[in-house]
């Protein structure tokens, strides 16, 4: 168990939250207590006994209190093992006493970063003497106990009154553990915004600042484990996310969440739009004059899948809405905000997640891990010029053809490659996903599509996530009586695939733009 008696104890902390009742504790097992600065003062004001840093290292505070712990007599103190003569006679001969344990938390450098807080006072809530002691303590955890947040207070009052002042080696290494974890999440943030300010994207190293926000109950099947991290000093599209009722998310509605207000942020409409998903897949799309009308678009795409996926909107859901959409079984519901009878209804469904979610900037770049890799690109926020596009074949698109073919543009973006969508009065009619060929994503696509609009299907249009290999793809899809289409071009084919379009007399604008997702 190798127990340590606490005999000395060194306090520098920025949150002073329930510190009194650690000093309670220490006090109650007459342990010497040493601090810095503000920590000395708000102690002594409690009324405790506490000895100065500048008192006790006979070295005063400089240069502003950026150096006052960077001291032989502390790290020595810290470092030393007690069960090493030759350590005991060094830190003997040096007038050096050990420090047993150390309670220290940072300066809030994230804090001031979330307060978008000016250049110099970020520097100056840099700690540097906070990590260094941190990690000094945390090295030797076999002799030394180190508490680097409020929250490990607690469990240390239980330590050392379960072990009569002492602490055992399985806390120390624990809580060392912890100490190593906080140094490295706050160098983390530091670098990530300093490569921020330099425009940085790629730098030879990289770390992610994650904080744990919650256990799932499991991952994306019942045999895997799951847990939500959060990068607290990046805004993205789910920040700000406000469970309103239901059950906990889970690892595939997190996923679906994040496809489903991705598609809406990208539809970039001041109409009122709504977007079903399933399995990150979008499986029905639409815009409209309002919500409701939206809704029954987007859901009559396609609703066999439809059935248990996530609903975007991007504004609010009503009453008339809300009893719509209980027609149906759904797993999440995301909107700007509910009306107060719309919560009433929503009610009955207890299951069913409701997310108020405002409008958030986007991150520009994405991470995909591969085992002991990841990989990091610029997300595809890519937006269609319309006067860059180039119309290939004799006939042209009509005003409202291209409209349509820039929404089917922009919700092909999100479909798995390959990737064909049919549209129609901006609603989607038949999506192709996933396919390992074009041909079949056509197909898909176009069985999808007279599934549940045989006859709306006429005057369609489509958009491809990358050029036609062969016209293969492109003759499934002018037998349905698709009239425009919209792909990048550059395929060695690309001439053979104009004739067939040209021939059909329908139009073909090329985007120059690939949307590859996988």
């Amino acid at each position: 168990m190798q127990l340590i008696k606490i005999k000395k104890a060194l306090i520098s902390v920025s949150d002073k939250t329930n510190l009194e009742n650690i000093l309670k504790c220490l006090k109650d097992h007459k342990v010497e207590v040493i601090s810095t600065g503000g920590s000395y003062k708000f102690i002594k004001d409690l009324g405790f006994k506490c000895t100065e840093i500048s008192e006790y290292t006979k070295f005063p505070e400089i240069l502003d209190g950026r150096l006052k712990t960077l001291h032989p007599k502390i790290h020595g103190g810290l470092l030393a093992k007690i069960n090493d003569e030759n350590h005991l006679k060094q830190i003997k001969k040096a007038n050096i006493s050990s420090i047993n344990l150390l309670i220290v938390n940072l300066y809030p450098f994230e804090k001031k970063l979330l307060e978008k807080a000016n250049f110099e006072t970020l520097i100056e809530n840099i700690d540097i003497g906070g990590p260094a002691m941190l990690r000094s303590a945390a090295k030797n955890f076999k002799f030394t106990t180190v508490i680097s947040q409020p929250n490990q207070y607690e469990n240390l009052i239980k330590e050392i009154r379960s072990h009569k002042g002492s602490t055992s080696l399985n806390y120390r290494k624990k809580v060392a553990t912890d100490a190593f974890l906080e140094t490295a999440y706050y160098d983390s943030v530091i670098s990530n915004w300093l490569n921020s300010q330099q425009n940085n994207k790629f730098p030879k190293k990289i770390t992610i600042a994650g904080q744990l926000q919650s256990q799932l109950r499991y991952g994306e099947n019942p045999h895997q484990q799951a847990s939500l991290y959060k990068i607290n000093y990046k805004k993205d599209l789910l920040t700000n996310l406000n469970q309103i009722q239901g059950k906990e998310l889970s690892y595939n509605n997190y996923l679906d969440m994040y496809a489903a207000v991705s598609i809406s942020k990208n539809l970039n409409t001041n109409k009122n739009s709504c977007v079903i998903v399933k399995h990150n897949n979008p499986c029905g799309c639409a815009i409209s004059d309002n919500s409701l009308k939206a809704y029954k678009l987007a859901n009559n795409s396609d609703p066999i899948s439809a059935f248990g996926g996530v609903i975007s909107f991007n504004n609010e859901v009503d009453e008339k809405l809300a009893d719509e959409i209980c027609k149906t079984f759904y797993e999440i519901i995301i909107a700007k905000k509910f009306t107060k009878k719309s919560l009433e209804i929503f009610k009955n469904k207890k299951n069913l997640r409701l997310i108020s979610l405002s409008n958030n900037q986007e991150d520009k770049l994405s991470y995909n891990f591969l085992g002991d890799n990841f990989l990091v690109q610029d997300k595809d926020l890519i937006n269609l010029n319309k006067n860059k596009l180039q119309i290939v074949t004799k006939r042209k698109p009509s005003a409202k053809e291209l409209k349509d073919l820039i929404f089917a543009f922009n919700v092909c973006k999100f479909v798995k490659s390959n990737a064909i969508v049919i549209t129609k009065n901006e609603q989607t009619l038949g999506i192709g996903a996933g396919q390992t060929n074009r041909l079949s994503s056509s197909q898909m696509a176009c069985t999808n599509a007279l599934k549940f609009f045989s006859k709306e299907v006429n005057g369609s249009v489509a958009a491809s996530d990358a050029f036609f290999p062969f016209a293969d793809g492109l003759d499934e899809l002018i037998k349905i009586g698709v009239k425009a289409i919209i792909q990048p071009g550059g395929s060695i084919k690309d001439k053979e695939v104009i004739a067939a379009a040209n021939k059909a007399n329908i139009a073909m604008v090329f985007s120059n733009i690939r949307n590859f997702r996988h």
